[in-house]
């Protein structure tokens, strides 16, 4: 069977062992021989899934070095598995931006109310074939030596991870939750359901979940200095059924305790509970710390209940939790517990595709110190022992979009918006006094259609009421923002922002805000400059490239940080100020669940006279994560 377009002829045979041919004037593409059995009334779209051969003139300025060095290396065996195993020609990688691409929940609007009669899960190897692309197989002798130290995630785990059941009706909204959440395990590269007619029937639907492992092993490498390193290694898929294991050996020559380790250990879905049980040790120079963590979140649209359980003991350590809004030389001992538990009810929206819900949730936590400050009514009240009630009730409005190139390198990322609108009140029993709490927390985000950008903003206020005298109180407004893609040439731009604004109203004497690196200008310590009001802002420009090396695809980044920081009572602006500015090179390799290797150069022109005025690192690097407006356990509004 022949079919003509224009100047393109497609010749479709039986099946066979030969490889039919796409001819174009002056050009043959062979393409694999495949059989797709289409039912009636179904577009399908072939995404990279044809296997292109080319033969004419090499084009492009930008591809003329790789072809020569591809044609270089071919000569010797030793140099060809070389050039295999470090380099990708440009022309075989394309980045795209998808942010235009439909909701996550199109795909499976036409098979609505259909039921589900079978769920396979298909699981491909870290390294070779890709889920749009089967046919590729691991080549080089490090990619077939991966995929055998690689632990494949077991089918049967994936499945008891799944909010749906064989026999269920299918709802499209369900199915993109599920499909979401597969992908966002950290061990896994990409995911999607495949819905399958039934042959013969009307109303039944098979449905194939296809995953793309990543190399379970990772490792990572923070240099501080010539005297201070960090060296970690984990396990994110142990025994294919999504254990966590991981190792953190760290040395520091200036401390008393040079060498500390810090494991941890974590099991996905108990019993098929959905619960995760994670176990911490730590004994480090910083502290020492023994904890349990159980935890159900509101993971998908249909989850009805969630709720956690922490019991853990630290000692010596100089805070209750990373980034206390205070600075204290003197070891702290205590315990600290913490249960929590929610509901959430389903409501109406007008728009189509939105998912409004209800949520009510209740928790209990306390801490007991056993070592401490000195402590009166009035002295160091933030080491009281206390005991805190807290309640809330949130109504939260998520859609998602998919897209690529955000904050990860070519992998399918899930952009929220919608809202969250939250009242959070409850009672402290404390050492010396008791309180009321009160809280609001508004999050709402958008994309912009017309510029194709992402835009969120967050305005939060949260205090005590002691004998009718507030005190303790927050104000933060944040707004964030990331561009559409810009390519130039070969490579694809985004650009980046962040702005957030911080008050503290009536805070014990012992508390300030500072301007750490997680909040503010990227390089600085804790104790650097401090306040009780901020004015922070971050901005970098992104270039993902086309161009791997070793698998790992490079980014490069330049960047601005700013902040004003100072007291409570004055005009922000005329604070003192300072800023930074640098730029650097991120590599990752999707395939495996390395952190971002990152190297940064950065130069502080305004910065206290502790700081460096240049300061590189090298470290691995968390990616940032989109606010997702999920509901968690009852919280107040943050003083960071």
């Amino acid at each position: 069977m022949i079919f003509s377009i224009g100047n393109l002829s497609l010749t479709y045979g039986q099946r066979s062992s030969r490889k039919d041919t796409l001819v174009s004037k002056n050009k043959q593409h062979n393409l694999t021989d495949s059989t797709y059995i289409i039912s009636r009334d179904t577009f399908v779209f072939l995404l990279d899934t044809v296997k292109e051969k080319y033969r004419g003139n090499e084009s492009g300025n930008g591809n003329k070095f790789y072809h020569a060095l591809k044609r270089n290396a071919d000569k010797r065996k030793f140099t060809k598995e070389l050039y295999r195993l470090f380099f990708v020609a440009p022309d075989k990688l394309k980045p795209t931006d998808t942010l235009k691409t439909e909701r996550s929940e199109t795909a499976f609007v036409q098979y609505q109310g259909k039921k589900i009669r079978k769920i396979s899960v298909r699981v491909l190897e870290p390294f070779g074939s890709t889920l749009y692309d089967t046919t590729k197989v691991a080549t080089s002798w490090i990619e077939n030596t991966g995929n055998k130290l690689h632990h494949t995630s077991r089918r049967k785990h994936l499945k008891k991870l799944l909010r749906l059941k064989e026999g269920d009706d299918l709802d499209p909204y369900n199915i993109a939750d599920n499909e979401r959440l597969i992908r966002q395990l950290s061990y896994i590269k990409d995911a999607y359901f495949r819905v399958i007619p039934v042959l013969g029937s009307q109303t039944l639907v098979d449905l194939q979940l296809w995953v793309k492992d990543q190399f379970s092993w990772g490792a990572n490498l923070d240099v501080g200095s010539l005297t201070s390193t960090e060296v970690e290694i984990y396990s994110r898929n142990l025994y294919g059924l999504g254990h966590e294991f991981s190792n953190a050996l760290e040395f520091d020559a200036d401390k008393n305790q040079q060498y500390g380790y810090t494991g941890k250990y974590k099991i996905k879905n108990i019993r098929r509970s959905y619960i995760d049980a994670l176990f911490t040790y730590q004994n480090t120079y910083e502290k020492a710390v023994l904890q349990m963590d159980l935890d159900r979140p509101f993971a998908t649209y249909n989850t009805k209940y969630a709720g956690g359980f922490t019991i853990a003991q630290t000692m010596r350590s100089e805070e209750i939790q990373n980034d206390d809004p205070i600075l204290n030389e003197i070891p702290l001992d205590f315990n600290y517990g913490n249960m929590w538990f929610g509901r959430s009810y389903k409501v109406k929206s007008r728009r189509q595709f939105a998912r409004r819900k209800l949520y009510i949730a209740g928790r209990i936590s306390s801490k007991k110190f056993f070592e401490r400050p000195e402590v009166g009514p009035t002295l160091n009240q933030f080491f009281h022992n206390n005991i805190l009630y807290l309640a809330s009730i949130s109504l939260s409005q998520i859609q998602y979009y998919k897209s690529n190139l955000i904050y990860n390198f070519g992998r399918t990322e899930d952009i929220p918006y919608g809202f969250l609108s939250q009242v959070t009140f409850g009672y402290e029993d404390r050492e010396y006094s008791h309180r009321n709490y009160l809280g609001f927390d508004f999050q709402k985000a958008i994309y912009l259609k017309n510029s194709r950008s992402y835009l969120f903003n967050r305005v939060a206020l949260g205090g005590y009421f002691n004998s009718k005298r507030f005190e303790q109180g927050v104000l933060t407004a944040q707004s964030k923002f990331f561009s559409r893609i810009h390519q130039i040439g070969p490579l694809r731009f985004r650009h980046f922002g962040d702005m957030q604004y911080t008050l503290g109203i009536r805070r014990f004497p012992e508390e300030f805000i500072s301007l750490i690196t997680e909040k503010g200008i990227r390089g600085f310590k804790k104790e650097s400059v401090s306040g009780t009001q901020k004015l922070v802002g971050s901005f970098e420009s992104v270039a993902f490239t086309p161009y791997t090396l070793g698998g790992f695809r490079f980014a490069f980044y330049t960047f601005a940080d700013l902040g004003f920081i100072g007291a409570n009572n004055k005009n922000i602006f005329k604070e003192d100020f300072y800023y930074g500015v640098g730029f650097g090179i991120r590599l990752r390799n999707e395939n495996l669940v390395f952190k971002t290797i990152q190297l940064r150069l950065a130069f502080y022109p305004r910065a206290p006279k502790e700081i460096d005025h240049f300061e590189y690192r090298i470290s691995g690097e968390e990616r940032p994560k989109f606010n997702n407006f999920r509901v968690t356990q009852p919280e107040t509004v943050k003083f960071e």
